[in-house]
């Protein structure tokens, strides 16, 4: 079972997205920036989910300690619009991902199964889901 490593402040919002990505049959984790940083430190994951209230410094941080430490590691980004992921510039992430659930289920699955990078101009036109909701 491939595990998910999701991060934000908003442990309500954290809650609710981890209960959206159990639908792709891995195991999530959730905690905040300064946790997700110690967790990487000897814990790897399949897939890091960064929540757009993630500050770009906190966001940055992350990313740089998955590529250097797990390099295989993907890591999805998500944001409410188009204009917020430039907000992210600095941030080496592999795809962008709506917070609509749907979307969000889709773009993980994705991931998880390997598949290349998106931004979310080109996300936001894939509707379906491969996952049963």
């Amino acid at each position: 079972m491939p595990k998910i490593l999701l991060v934000g402040q908003d442990f309500r919002l954290l809650a609710t997205r981890a209960a959206v990505l159990a639908k792709t049959d891995a195991s999530v984790v959730c905690c905040n920036a300064l946790e997700a940083m110690k967790l990487l430190e000897s814990e790897s994951f399949a897939l890091i989910v960064l929540c757009h209230s993630l500050a770009e410094k906190e966001a940055s941080e992350i990313t740089d300690a998955v590529h250097h430490r797990w390099p295989q590691t993907r890591i999805l980004m998500v944001v409410s619009n188009v204009a917020q992921e430039r907000l992210y510039r600095g941030v080496e992430f592999d795809a962008t991902s709506s917070p609509d659930p749907n979307h969000l289920v889709h773009r993980t699955a994705e991931l998880l199964e390997g598949l290349p990078h998106h931004r979310l101009e080109e996300s936001m036109r894939v509707q379906p889901s491969r996952i049963a909701s």
